[in-house]
């Protein structure tokens, strides 16, 4: 006799393997801001607890100079650690982040904020409405600097500050920053960090490309001077400070591969694609402790006259 059974099925049920939490640390730091770090613990993807519960609070955090101590950071709540004497990193030092927990061992992170972007020329040049329909108008803009020699990060973007429409307070109505994007961008730069620093880069370049921030290595133009140039997408005439605020920034080798990681799980497809593994540059834990430096430029838009 030949049994058959049509819908069974067997339930197994497969303990998930024992998770060590790790520390994990934050910290972008700039000379426009004061030290700040951020600690938490990480938690196993089959951890059910609040992750607001797993904030660090009993460190004991040292920005360090070699073996000078530059500064303490005292813990302010929400796994924040601030400067306490309003402390703020200079570009080109090498500091090296070191935590200590209470019978565990030490962690230590090291990074420098990169010297500031050296503009040489610029310029903004009004470009006419390509509708009559709606009052928009398009500026093209063209930045000249100087890179130095070696592997060099850099990233762009343009922003204008607008009526934040969320405000009751009407004495600085404009005092939002809003995202200008871009298109016919000189080509070799990536919208965003999506993309392989082990190849050549040229993703959208000068293809009318909508972005409103950009990144590039130095790896077509090492120790050059470098011209960048694009043209804003239809900016609006009626509303909004008649300038346009440019800030370029030099990166940190560990702050582009640390947003490269992420913008690769971001997008990645988990149907058909493992998790990218996440930059850490923090010994002894996870996470991520890297400079970076702005340099800004104010360009009144032009007449259209």
């Amino acid at each position: 006799m030949v049994l058959f059974c049509l819908g069974c099925e067997t339930i197994v049920e497969v303990d998930p393997p024992e998770y060590d939490s790790e520390p994990v640390v934050t910290s972008f730091f700039s000379p426009d801001s004061i030290w700040s770090v951020t600690m938490h613990r990480s938690l196993g993807i089959t951890v059910k607890r609040d992750a607001t519960r797993e904030y660090i609070s009993d460190a004991s955090v040292r920005i360090m100079d070699g073996s000078n101590m530059v500064d303490i950071l005292s813990y302010q709540g929400n796994g924040r650690y601030v400067s306490g004497t309003g402390g703020s990193p200079s570009y080109g030092t090498q500091y090296t982040l070191q935590v200590d927990f209470p019978g565990q061992a030490s962690i230590q992170a090291t990074s420098a904020a990169p010297s500031p972007v050296v503009i040489s020329d610029y310029s903004i040049e009004y470009r006419p409405p390509e509708f009559d329909i709606i009052p928009v108008s398009r500026y093209q803009l063209k930045i000249v600097f100087s890179d130095m020699p070696g592997i060099n990060f850099y990233r762009i973007g343009v922003y204008r500050r607008v009526r934040n429409q969320y405000a009751s307070d009407e004495t600085d109505p404009d005092s939002v920053y809003r995202t200008i994007s871009f298109d016919g961008l000189t080509p070799g730069w990536s919208c965003g960090y999506f993309t392989d620093i082990a190849d050549p880069i040229d993703p959208g370049g000068g293809s009318g490309l909508s972005c409103g921030e950009f990144v590039v290595t130095d790896r077509l133009f090492d120790g050059k001077d470098y011209s960048w140039s694009g043209t804003t997408l239809n900016v609006s005439d009626e509303i909004g400070k008649k300038e346009l605020r440019l800030i370029i920034s030099s990166l940190s080798e560990d702050y582009y591969k640390y947003f490269q990681s992420l913008e690769r799980n971001v997008f990645h497809d988990p149907l058909i694609e493992e998790p990218f593994p996440m930059h850490s540059n923090v010994n002894g834990g996870l996470g991520v402790f890297a400079g970076y430096t702005n340099t800004n430029l104010i360009l009144p838009m032009p007449s259209n006259n």
